[in-house]
């Protein structure tokens, strides 16, 4: 699928349909598309796979006519994901009169005129994706942290391995992250050096040093993410153990509470104790066995309760 992009007043507007602007963005290319970019357009074929491999590292390559651009971004992410956040690679092929974008799946790549570029440039449109990509990382890492935050919360009264599944498919999406930020701050660096060569304005160099600036906190918040989940991950076999010893807990002080109870029970028997108040009304002497057992069952559950606050003293 082809969509075709033009700078207005330093803007990136959509092209009428079947109008070529100087931005062409193919998405999911067909043969017949690869064959037009391939043979009259000059793309490698070697690159033109690249840009559509999400395994593919951000690099930057220079051909005779036009410049080659890979970079990483953050795939769209849906909640039906099950909290795999994946990231997605995208060639930018920088030509004198038109820019062409190849990415594997549709991807939002421009603001649709809500902010300007800076420079009507093929470069101002490289750094404004640049810009985006940066952007995009962000704002999963948002998401990303919010997750953790209510993970963590769970954690502290889960005994189930769902928790920990979670916090392992984050690590593993933090760690893709990580490698594509620091991909896109390589790939940074080297436009950075070739700025002459690749014709940046003295507008562009500045805008490119604030993207540098982003991406870099961008990898550092990835860093610390994937610490405090690291982190979570080893602690979570200390609260689980935790939780499990106060149900454990409870469940003991279930018993003790009906274990005197039993032994009434068992003692007596409903026969004896039948034949013993067979001078009373029989509801009467039922109620006043349950109202017994009633009583023993919360003087027991006292007494547990106050050698349990006594023990919680001595450690204090």
């Amino acid at each position: 699928m082809l969509v075709s992009y033009d700078i207005i007043d330093g803007r990136v507007v959509e092209c009428p349909s079947g109008k070529l602007g100087r931005i062409q963005v193919y998405t999911t290319p067909d043969e017949s598309d690869k064959r037009y970019l391939v043979t009259e357009c000059g793309i490698d074929e070697h690159t033109f796979h690249s840009a559509l491999d999400e395994d593919e590292i951000s690099r930057i390559e220079y051909e005779s006519d036009h410049v080659a651009v890979i970079m990483k971004q953050p795939r769209n992410y849906k909640g039906d994901h099950n909290l795999d956040f994946r990231v997605a690679s995208f060639g930018v092929f920088l030509f004198r009169e038109r820019t062409i974008i190849l990415q594997a799946e549709p991807t939002y790549l421009f603001e649709h005129g809500k902010m300007p570029l800076r420079g009507n440039s093929s470069a101002g449109v490289l750094l404004r994706l640049l810009y985006h990509s940066t952007h995009h990382f962000l704002e999963h890492m948002r998401v990303i942290r919010s997750v953790s935050e209510e993970i963590e919360t769970k954690i502290e009264h889960s005994v189930t391995n769902r928790a920990l599944v979670s916090m392992f498919t984050l690590l593993k999406s933090l760690t893709y992250y990580q490698s594509a930020i620091s991909g896109n701050q390589v790939l940074m660096q080297k436009l950075k050096n070739d700025s002459r060569k690749l014709g940046f304005t003295e507008e562009e160099n500045d805008f490119l040093d604030d993207i540098t600036v982003e991406n870099k906190q961008c990898d550092n918040l990835a860093g610390i993410y994937s610490g405090i989940l690291t982190g979570m991950s080893d602690a979570r076999v200390s609260v689980v153990s935790n939780n499990l010893a106060i149900i454990m807990k409870q469940l003991a002080i279930i018993n003790i509470v009906f274990m005197p109870l039993n032994v009434i029970t068992g003692l007596g028997g409903m026969s004896e104790y039948s034949m013993m108040t067979s001078h009373v009304w029989w509801p009467h002497a039922y109620s006043a066995l349950v109202l017994v057992m009633v009583a023993i069952g919360y003087v027991t559950y006292l007494m547990v309760k106050r050698v349990g606050l006594g023990e919680q003293k001595q450690r204090k």
